[in-house]
């Protein structure tokens, strides 16, 4: 599973239709279905950072069924740590929060409908719920801003294709889309190439651990997936090596020490449950472009996307039965937006290829392409308190020219060259 991350819809608007006098948190009803009326409505919450006002645009912090930190009662935190008061701040309580829902797709023993939960909690849905939030605050037509990291990235573009024509300004960050990674022939997993670069005996060493068939790939590709959000970059060289001896003796204590500080059991048994259901759909549905040419290797570990593969298994399999038909984001629409757009890409992220993001920065026609010396989660820019500042920035400025001036004056330092 992908270490959590932030996300924010940014609702820029002139008329107002949420009363000052209404509380800070809100349920709404939506469909269970978009695409099928009939199949009854269910209810989405949303919440304030603080009390609503008419004279300050609105930011809606988005979160995709892979995270978890847009919940109730944490939007006022959000608000002053990651934007400012100068704005109504909205976190959009997922789907993925409904209890009802979940129990909508599983049988009286716990067995889960695949298909059903394929639609349910498709990417679709949560946009449509999005949408649907938007239009409860800013009115059929208002306009609004987006603002999302990672899977919410990706959740943004895929709002951009379907309602960019609300969308006055996006920003994302390590916006994960595999789509165009297919389309271009990038293979975003660095994994293989940086280990055995620097550890010319890993390669052996791996075939034999391989060969010896008593931990599974799946351990395998999770422990060494999981590892990248826990050790140090610097450190990672010695750390994969350390590991793949402690593979190799098949040191069962060490083994599960690993699994235990890489939090790998609690995901196991979080994956397990009810609350898995939307996760394995969302994941599923990050890994369905890479499918067609995906095949594992005894000599050849790809650990981010085949710990992808096995955490979104049972939705392969219903596809790979022809149950259920996953519809992919399409690019046509966006080239005609004039939503301004600025994509924040890390040349070294283990997740979203920096290359990715430049195509997918070329497909508005309105674009900042900002790529920083830095990682998934931008660790340089927040230990340095500029990642809050550079959203800001862009949210108020008043064209991509005057943005592109604060980077070149402000963020040269940061800027990868290569």
């Amino acid at each position: 599973m992908y270490r959590l991350f932030i996300f924010f819809v940014c609702v820029c608007f002139q008329l107002s239709l949420f009363g000052q006098d209404k509380g800070l948190f809100q349920t709404i009803t939506v469909p269970v279905d978009y695409a099928n009326p009939k199949a009854g409505t269910t209810t989405i919450s949303y919440e304030l950072g603080f009390n609503f006002s008419k004279n300050k645009p609105t930011i809606l912090i988005i979160a995709d069924a892979q995270q978890f930190y847009v919940r109730k009662g944490a939007i006022t935190n959000l608000q002053t740590t990651l934007l400012d008061t100068s704005y109504n701040v909205v976190g959009v309580i997922s789907r993925s929060n409904n209890g009802d829902l979940k129990n909508m797709v599983a049988d009286k023993t716990g067995n889960i409908n695949w298909e059903k939960a394929h639609i349910i909690f498709s990417w679709q849905q949560y946009i449509n719920d999005i949408n649907e939030v938007r239009k409860k605050i800013v009115g059929k037509v208002g306009r609004i801003c987006l603002y999302g990291q990672s899977g919410g990235g990706f959740l943004i573009h895929q709002f951009l294709s379907l309602y960019g024509q609300y969308v006055d300004k996006a920003f994302t960050a390590a916006s994960v889309n595999y789509s165009l990674d297919a389309e271009e022939g990038i293979n975003h997993d660095k994994f293989w190439d940086e280990t055995t670069k620097s550890n010319p005996q890993f390669v052996k060493k791996f075939k034999l651990l391989t060969s010896q068939n008593i931990i599974s790939r799946e351990m395998i590709a999770m422990l060494f997936q999981r590892q990248n959000f826990f050790i140090n970059p610097d450190s990672l060289v010695f750390e994969r090596k350390k590991l793949l001896n402690v593979l190799l003796a098949n040191d069962t204590t060490a083994i599960k020490q690993y699994q235990e500080n890489y939090q790998i059991t609690a995901i196991q048994n979080f994956y397990a449950s009810a609350d898995g259901v939307p996760i394995k759909v969302r994941l599923f549905e990050f890994i369905f472009p890479l499918l067609k040419d995906f095949q594992f290797k005894k000599d050849f570990l790809q650990p981010d996307i085949e710990n992808l593969y096995f955490s979104s298994l049972p939705l392969i399999e219903a596809y790979n039965n022809h149950k259920i038909q996953p519809q992919t984001m399409q690019f046509l629409s966006q080239h005609s937006l004039k939503t301004k757009v600025f994509v924040l890409a890390g040349r070294w992220d283990h997740t979203a290829d920096y290359r990715s993001q430049i195509a997918l920065a070329a497909t508005y026609p309105q674009h900042i392409l900002f790529i920083v010396n830095d990682n998934h989660t931008f660790n340089e820019l927040k230990k340095n308190r500029l990642y809050q500042k550079l959203i800001l920035s862009f949210l108020k400025s008043e064209s991509i020219a005057n943005m592109q001036t604060l980077i070149k004056n402000e963020y040269w330092h940061y800027q990868w060259k290569e």
